[in-house]
């Protein structure tokens, strides 16, 4: 939860995270020091619901001999820097929406916005926050593009920002990247049908996608001039308008 802090009283620097077993709370003003945790009180039917947690984590764990989440995953709202970034690239509605499970990696620095498939996290893809290399990091190295978004219509686009843009009116595919993977037309070939949206410099790759999926889903070419995730909304909603309901 984010809101006014009762102490200092600056404006949505308030930050409560329950975690299950403890509830943590801190305000991100410079001058103020509010900041705290307390242990909730493990009733039969909390201490039920911890546990059953834990075993369904090793289960989802064990299925997909898979990606143990980092300790590191925090909150996106623990850190300012984070939560702005992910504003600032129109991805903040598809994480309030629940189309998009986006977290703050506080060792590497990074945004993190979680992989899944079939709800089931596999791996995640970092951007970092300073400027170091890699800009992304595939932290599971799993050959599955991020979704974010329920539509039978997909929208391919090249990094996890952009595919969150455009969420609410279509399902967003980053390729995290600007290849695309073999094993990701199984996933493409699943929707009713897909528009390929890179910008300028990658045209030429842009038309080689549409010809490796025409085969299996109708498949349009969309030549962008800016990245969904620098457009703004209202720019997103010409975009949609113009290209993705004629």
């Amino acid at each position: 939860m984010r809101s006014d802090c009762p102490v200092c009283g600056k404006s949505n620097t308030f930050s409560v995270t329950d975690e299950g077993l403890q509830r943590l709370w801190f305000c991100f003003h410079a001058d103020c020091h509010t900041k705290g945790r307390t242990g909730l009180a493990l009733t039969k039917d909390k201490a039920k619901t911890a546990f059953a947690k834990k075993v369904a984590d090793k289960v989802v764990a064990d299925k997909n001999t898979s990606f143990q989440i980092p300790d590191t995953f925090v909150s996106l709202s623990r850190n300012l820097d984070a939560e702005s970034y992910v504003k600032r690239v129109g991805a903040y509605d598809a994480y309030l929406a629940g189309r998009a499970d986006i977290r703050y990696d506080f060792k590497q620095h990074r945004v993190v916005y979680m992989i899944k498939q079939d709800g089931v996290t596999i791996d995640a893809a970092g951007r970092a926050l300073r400027n170091i290399k890699p800009k992304w990091y595939r932290y599971n190295d799993r050959k599955y593009p991020f979704l974010s978004g329920s539509s039978s219509v997909g929208v391919v686009v090249e990094d996890a920002a952009s595919a969150c843009a455009i969420s609410d009116k279509a399902t967003g595919i980053a390729l995290l990247g600007t290849n695309l993977s073999q094993e990701y037309v199984p996933v493409l070939s699943k929707f009713d049908k897909i528009y390929v949206a890179l910008d300028k410099d990658a045209t030429s790759l842009a038309v080689t996608m549409v010809k490796q999926l025409t085969s299996v889903v109708p498949t349009q070419l969309i030549i962008l001039k800016r990245d969904l995730k620098d457009m703004t909304k209202d720019e997103r909603d010409d975009f949609i308008t113009r290209k993705l309901t004629r």
